[in-house]
């Protein structure tokens, strides 16, 4: 076996805290002048792995209270064990993996049995951890030394002896163990596997997504980067990019959420990061995909869950808490937040159907949930979950200032639902003193955009500003009339035509209003239309001289000409407003339309359209 490159036994033993024992190797398996084989070598393997049992790890949440030498590991088993609680220094996140919780603190590396808490082994050890593998007998940690030049692995035994220790100055990622057989990410696109008995790379796979981490799942072997890849006979079609793989589909959300984080990166105890994530789970057998069609994204107290296909939104679940971590199950997920409570939700509708606590509240929390597939219900029942509009509606009103980011979100989620119900909801939210200026705008556009929910719509024009009563702020009048005109709703009209007199009707919705009518007046609101030109074609505003034009078109429609004609030639009509009525009076008259309700000359504008 060839030495670490260019690195001293002696200098690697300072760098990682002299931690050694058991059989040393150095080098050998990572060696980059490997000769890609077509996947010859890793099918060959995969074949005889395939009948290896690969055993399920303990379903267990890992909650850290306290910083630094104070802090304190919580454990609550997902089938409603017993809380176990075990104290010790942790300079960063802890690993579950298997059977195992691994930490390392204070220049000690320890392990506890996932279910009890049991202090199985601990030892001297430098450097920082990376993540771990664990296959009920055998653990094996990835560690970095603290200048980030070297890397190290330890497999060790849960009685504390050291199979073999590993060092080289390739990154390697989190590593995966069944039996004797070590599973090591490396070089962001390699991995090996490395027999601990002999200390030889059996076999190498070779993939053209990136790959930092390798983990066990249902019974099957994983590697995981930006998607995961099943160790399965595809295996061997890794550089050709056609394995098992399965990804999540692209979209934007708030605080680019990851669902895997790198496995060369050492995880901080605490992160703010932690509140914004992706939780997914690849299906163990079967095509490459995502099971139950879900993934979740948590974005501080708000967890949404999206079709793993399309992105878009299934249901949104509003916590008490921030999440802080979580995993997800065959059909599930649990989720950790920082009060201490484990929530279940099924992935399919959001809906509650379990929840664990640890007791107290946390600032750290890992979850492995990898056998569990039914949960013991511990919440009671909540019923049926709301309508997903409901749902999206209710997150989308929450007053928090912080969540603003996933409700813009959640809002373009609710826009593009076609229910009369989201139409409504559009107008409340428009409507509403407390919403803020950005969703306030989001929703606005959407409504103006709208062409479902007419009769939401025609409610929402049928009230009228009322001091008394608390209606404040009068309804969208233009961005309905806009919404309302491209889908042609004549029983709209009235309406408008009410709304085109209301000394309550916002000048800069005038326009919007005026155009409209334009299409949708029929005879019956000649009067409003008349009384609006009649008060207006003399107003030297900009702001109007667009919707006067537009009632005089609407006055042409509905056999108004004459009053059109009139008024094009009368002194007192601004002149701007003048020289583009004439037009349409023009062809008014070609038409055929003749005076309506008897009208005379004006003689000033007060007296057109009267």
């Amino acid at each position: 076996m060839k030495a670490a490159r260019g690195v001293s036994a002696a200098a690697l033993a300072v760098a990682l805290g002299g931690a050694c024992g058991g059989g040393q190797t150095q080098g050998v398996a990572f060696d980059s002048r490997w000769i890609n084989d077509g996947g010859a070598q890793i099918a060959e393997f995969q074949q005889q792995f395939a009948a290896m049992p690969v055993p399920l790890g303990v379903d267990v949440a890992v909650g850290v209270a306290g910083e630094g030498s104070e802090a304190t590991l919580i454990g609550a088993p997902l089938d409603g064990g017993a809380v176990w609680r075990f104290s010790h220094a942790l300079d960063a996140r802890p690993a579950i993996a298997g059977g195992v919780v691994v930490g390392l603190g204070d220049g000690e590396l320890f392990a506890l049995n996932a279910r009890t808490g049991r202090l199985l082994w601990k030892r001297k050890a430098g450097g920082r951890l990376r993540g771990a593998g664990d296959d009920g007998r055998t653990t094996v940690v990835s560690l970095v030394s603290t200048t980030g030049q070297v890397s190290a692995l330890l497999a060790i035994t849960h009685e504390g002896e050291v199979l073999r220790q590993v060092e080289d100055r390739q990154a390697i990622g989190v590593p995966a163990v069944v039996g004797r057989y070590a599973f090591l990410p490396w070089q962001g696109q390699y991995v090996t596997v490395f027999d601990l008995q002999t200390g030889a790379e059996v076999a190498r796979a070779l993939l053209r997504t990136e790959v930092s981490r390798a983990f066990t799942l249902g019974g099957q072997v994983f590697f995981g980067g930006v998607g995961a890849t099943r160790f399965d006979e595809r295996i061997r079609l890794g550089a050709q990019g056609q394995a098992s793989t399965v990804a999540l589909p692209a979209r934007e959300l708030p605080g680019a959420p990851r669902w895997m984080t790198r496995g060369t990166e050492v995880l901080d105890a605490a992160s703010a990061q932690d509140k914004v994530r992706l939780y997914a789970r690849p299906a163990p057998s079967g095509p490459p995909e995502i099971d139950a069609g879900r993934f979740a994204a948590t974005y501080f107290r708000i967890a949404v869950g999206l079709d793993a296909r399309s992105g878009r939104a299934a249901w949104a679940h509003a916590n008490d808490a921030d999440f802080l971590g979580g995993a997800a199950y065959a059909g599930g997920f649990a989720l950790c937040d920082a009060s201490g409570r484990v929530t279940l939700l099924e992935a399919s509708r959001g809906a509650v159907v379990g929840a664990v606590s640890l007791g107290r509240p946390i600032d750290t929390c890992v979850v492995q949930a990898d056998g569990l597939a039914a949960p013991r219900r511990t919440a009671a029942p909540a019923g049926e979950p709301e309508p997903l509009a409901k749902q999206l509606e209710r997150v989308v009103t929450m007053p928090e200032a912080e969540l603003m980011a996933i409700q813009r979100v959640l809002l373009g989620e609710l826009a593009a639902m076609p229910e009369e119900d989201v139409t409504r909801a559009l107008i409340d939210i428009e409507g509403a003193e407390r919403t803020p200026p950005l969703l306030l705008a989001d929703a606005r556009q959407a409504l103006a955009a709208r062409r479902t929910g007419a009769s939401a719509m025609l409610a929402a024009l049928g009230r009228r500003y009322d001091y008394l009563s608390f209606a404040l702020r009068p309804p969208p009048v233009g961005l309905l009339a806009t919404a309302l005109a491209a889908m042609k709703e004549r029983r709209a009209a009235p309406l408008l035509a009410r709304h085109l007199n209301d000394p309550e009707t916002p000048a800069a919705d005038l326009q919007a209003v005026a155009a409209a009518l334009a299409v949708l007046a029929g005879r019956a609101d000649l009067a409003e239309l008349r009384t609006f030109f009649a008060l207006y074609r003399g107003v030297g505003d900009e702001v109007l001289e667009g919707a006067v034009v537009s009632v005089a078109e609407a006055l042409v429609n509905v056999g108004g000409a004459e009053i059109v004609a009139l008024a094009a030639e009368d002194p007192f009509t601004n002149p701007a407003i003048k020289a583009r009525i004439a037009t349409l009076a023009g062809k008014g008259k070609k038409k055929g339309a003749g005076a309506a309700g008897g009208a005379s000359r004006p003689a000033s504008p007060k007296a057109a359209g009267e």
